[in-house]
C-alpha cells in the first residue's frame, strides 16, 4: 500500500566541549619561573652572580644571565620542599643559551637529602646548547622520598668555568599525585565520552513530542584511532586479515610503503604490495596512514641512493632529483589515501639525508610533501620519545626548529616499544612534556615484550589507560599482533594457532570497556538522554507505531550535532488498522476501505445535489470539494476503483 510518510526528527544535541590544558598541566610549583618580576626573587645563584637580563629572552621581556662562574656546577637553584610531595610525578621543562661560547652543554638536576643519604637526580644530562638559539631542556622527575625529606633543590649547572649561559621560561608541573590509573579513569570520562540528547518529535509539528520510542544506539567505530601495522606477507592469510578487520580501525604498512621497498633499484619503482593493502583497508572501512617518505637511518637507505652525487641545499645534485622524484612519486600515488605521512624517519637519531645535503633539506622535504598532499597530514616521527626519554628534549626541539624553519608540521608521532615493567606515571609526564608542543601525538608504533603474558597484558593496558587519557593523543596503532608475523619475540596478542593470550584478552576487554553500547526510551516529553565514547554509532528507533529504522550518526567533542532519522509508520494490513492510523481513499464513501459498487451508488444517489449529505457522517461524495457532486467527483471515484485497494494485499500501493 502507498500511504503517507509519517516521520519524526532526531534532534542529537551534545553538551560537552573539550579543554585540553587543565587536563595535563598542573600550576607550575616554582616561584618566578620566566623572571618576569624583572628580578631573580625566588632564585638563588650557586657560585656564580644572577641578573635579570633582556637580551633576547626566549619569551616576554626577561630571561636569567648566569654569569661570573668559576666551576662547571655554577648555576641558579631553587628549593622544591613542601612543593613535590612523596611519591609525585614532575614534569620538568626549561630553555638554555650560551653566551660566550658557541657551544657548551647544560645540565638540569634535582638534590635530594633524606634519611638515606644525598642523591642527585640528573634530570636532563648535558644537554648541548649554543650561542645562537634557545634550546629546550625536558624530562621527568618522580620524588620518592626515605624517612624524612630534608632538602629538595633543582638547580643548573654544566658548562665549563667561565661560561656564561641564559635560561628561561622553567617549569616544574606535577602531572600525577601517585594514584595514576584513578586519575586516567577521570581524564578519560571527562575527554573521551560526550553526552548528548535524543528528542523525537513529529516531523508535522516539531513541537510536538514523540513519547515511548525506543532507542538504542550501539557505537561501531571510535574516534580514537585503534590500529596496527599491517604486513604485506600475510595478504593470503584469511585468519589474520579477519582478526585486523574485527580488531582495528587504522592500519599501517610495516615496510610495504617505505622508499628501499618500493623502489629497490633505480627507476624501478613499484606499489603493488602497498595497493593490495590500501584495497583491503578501504574495502573494510580501515583508514590508513603512511610510514614512511624517506628514513634517516643510513642502513635502511638503498645502495644506490648511497652511491648519488650530493652537495649542500639549495645547488641541485644527483640526490636532491632523487629525493624529489620519491616524494612526487609516493606522496602523489597514496593521495586521498594515506591520510598521514611520517616525512623523514628517526632524525632524532639519524641523519643521512642532512648530512649530505644540509640540515635545510628536513624543513624542505615537509614544505614539498605539502605542496604534493595539502590535505595529508605530515608527522615528526621517533623512539626513545616516551619510553626512555632519551631523544624527548631533542625531539620537542627539533619540532619547534622545524616549525620556526617553515615546515608544515602536524603532528607528533611516537615509538613506544616499550620494555616491561615501565612507570605508567613517567609515561604519562612524558606526553605532557611533548604535548607542550601543542601538536596532535600519536603513538605510531607500541608493543611491549614480557615472555609472561600475564605480565605483558598488565603492561599493555597500564600503556593503553595512559595514552587513551591523554588528550593530545589522538591514536595507538601497535606494531603487530599476531606470533608467526611479529618483529620482537614475546609482544604477540594472538599465538600462532590464532588463540588470544592473556594480553590479546586484556585488548578486547579495553575495547569493550571503552565502547558504548545503550538502549532507553523516550519520555512523555519526548527526551532520552546518553554518554557514550565519540565515534561512529547505528541509532535504531522503534514503536509500536513505526517500523524500526536504522541510521548512522557521528559524536565527536565538537558538538552541538543535529542529525534527522525519518520513520515509516507500520503500513495497516486491515480495514480497522486504517481506520486507526486515520487513512482512507477519497472515494471510499462508505468507510469499508474499498473503492467499489456501493461507492459509486452514493455519488449517483446524490448526482447533481448541492451542498451532499455525508453517508457514513464525514464522508462526503463530494470529493473534490467544490458543494457539488457531478463528474469530476465520479473521475476521481472511477481512478481510484481501478488502482489497488485492498490493505491486507502488501503489493497494493494507494495513494492514501
Amino acid at each position: 500500500m502507498i500511504m503517507t510518510v509519517k516521520t519524526f526528527w532526531l534532534i542529537i544535541i551534545s553538551t560537552v566541549t573539550l579543554s585540553l590544558m587543565p587536563l595535563y598541566a598542573g600550576a607550575n610549583v616554582l616561584t618566578n619561573p620566566g623572571f618576569e618580576t624583572g628580578s631573580t626573587s625566588g632564585w638563588n645563584p650557586s657560585g656564580c652572580t644572577i641578573t635579570a637580563s633582556t637580551t633576547m629572552p626566549h619569551t616576554g621581556t626577561y630571561c636569567a644571565l648566569l654569569s661570573n662562574r668559576t666551576a662547571t656546577w655554577n648555576g641558579i637553584r631553587q628549593s622544591l620542599l613542601g612543593k613535590v610531595s612523596d611519591g609525585e610525578t614532575c614534569a620538568v621543562t626549561s630553555w638554555a643559551k650560551i653566551e660566550n661560547a658557541s657551544t657548551a652543554d647544560v645540565t638540569m638536576t634535582i638534590k635530594q637529602v633524606d634519611d638515606s643519604g644525598t642523591n642527585y637526580h640528573p634530570v636532563v644530562w648535558a644537554r648541548p646548547c649554543n650561542d645562537s638559539s634557545w634550546t629546550v631542556l625536558s624530562n621527568i622527575f618522580t620524588l620518592e622520598v626515605t624517612g624524612t625529606l630534608t632538602e629538595l633543590t633543582f638547580y643548573f649547572e654544566g658548562p665549563e668555568a667561565g661560561v656564561n649561559f641564559y635560561v628561561d621560561d622553567v617549569s616544574v608541573i606535577i602531572t600525577s599525585s601517585g594514584d595514576w590509573e584513578a586519575e586516567a579513569n577521570q581524564r578519560i570520562e571527562q575527554i573521551r565520552k560526550g553526552d548528548f540528547r535524543i528528542t523525537a518529535v513529529e516531523s508535522a509539528n516539531p513541537e510536538v513530542a514523540i513519547p515511548d520510542v525506543d532507542v538504542q544506539v550501539d557505537q561501531i567505530k571510535h574516534h580514537f584511532a585503534f590500529g596496527s601495522a599491517i604486513t604485506w606477507h600475510q595478504m593470503t592469510n584469511t585468519s589474520y586479515l579477519n582478526f585486523f578487520k574485527d580488531h582495528f580501525e587504522w592500519a599501517v604498512c610495516e615496510n610495504a610503503s617505505k622508499w628501499y621497498h618500493n623502489e629497490p633499484s633505480e627507476d624501478n619503482v613499484t606499489y603493488t604490495n602497498a595497493d593490495n593493502m590500501y584495497d583491503f583497508c578501504s574495502a573494510n572501512d580501515i583508514t590508513m596512514r603512511g610510514h614512511c617518505i624517506f628514513w634517516a637511518a643510513e642502513g635502511m637507505v638503498q645502495d644506490w641512493v648511497k652511491a648519488l652525487s650530493y652537495a649542500p641545499l639549495p645547488a641541485t645534485s644527483e640526490l636532491r632529483t632523487a629525493i624529489e622524484d620519491r616524494l612526487d612519486s609516493a606522496v602523489n600515488h597514496f593521495k586521498g589515501k594515506f591520510m598521514h605521512w611520517d616525512v623523514n624517519n628517526e632524525m632524532c637519531n639519524n641523519s643521512f639525508f642532512a648530512d649530505r645535503l644540509g640540515y635545510d633539506i628536513r624543513p624542505w622535504m615537509f614544505q614539498a610533501a605539502a605542496a604534493n598532499d595539502p590535505d595529508c597530514m605530515l608527522f615528526l616521527n621517533d623512539y626513545n620519545v616516551i619510553n626512555g626519554g632519551y631523544n624527548l628534549s631533542a625531539f620537542k626541539q627539533m619540532a619547534y626548529d622545524l616549525a620556526t624553519q617553515g615546515a608544515p608540521i602536524h603532528g607528533l608521532g611516537v615509538q613506544c616499544h616499550m620494555t616491561t615493567g615501565f612507570s605508567p606515571a613517567t609515561a604519562k609526564a612524558r606526553f605532557d612534556l611533548v604535548a607542550e608542543s601543542n601538536l596532535p601525538i600519536w603513538v605510531t608504533e607500541f608493543d611491549v615484550s614480557n615472555p609472561d603474558e600475564n605480565i605483558r597484558a598488565d603492561d599493555l593496558e597500564n600503556f593503553y589507560r595512559v595514552a587513551f587519557s591523554h588528550p593530545a593523543v589522538e591514536g595507538i596503532l601497535m606494531w603487530g599482533f599476531w606470533e608467526d608475523a611479529h618483529w620482537r619475540d614475546d609482544c604477540h596478542l594472538v599465538n600462532s594457532d590464532w588463540t588470544l593470550n592473556a594480553a590479546g584478552v586484556r585488548y578486547e576487554a579495553l575495547l569493550d570497556e571503552w565502547t558504548t553500547n545503550d538502549s532507553q526510551t523516550t519520555d512523555g516529553i519526548g527526551n532520552t538522554d546518553f554518554r557514550g565514547f565519540y565515534g561512529t554509532y547505528t541509532v535504531t528507533l522503534t514503536s509500536e507505531e513505526t517500523a524500526p529504522m536504522v541510521t548512522t550518526i557521528e559524536l565527536t567533542p565538537d558538538g552541538p550535532t543535529e542529525f534527522t532519522i525519518e520513520l515509516d509508520s507500520i503500513p495497516p494490513t486491515t480495514c480497522q488498522e486504517v481506520k486507526d492510523f486515520g487513512y482512507r481513499l477519497a472515494s471510499d464513501l462508505d468507510g469499508n476501505c474499498y473503492v467499489e459498487l456501493e461507492d459509486l451508488q452514493i455519488i449517483l444517489e446524490q448526482w447533481l445535489v448541492l451542498n451532499p449529505t455525508a453517508i457514513p457522517p464525514n464522508y462526503s461524495p463530494d470529493i473534490i470539494i467544490d458543494d457539488y457532486v457531478d463528474l469530476d467527483d465520479f473521475a476521481i471515484l472511477s481512478e481510484q476503483w481501478l488502482s489497488c485497494n485492498d490493505p491486507e494485499e502488501m503489493e497494493c500501493t494507494p495513494n492514501w
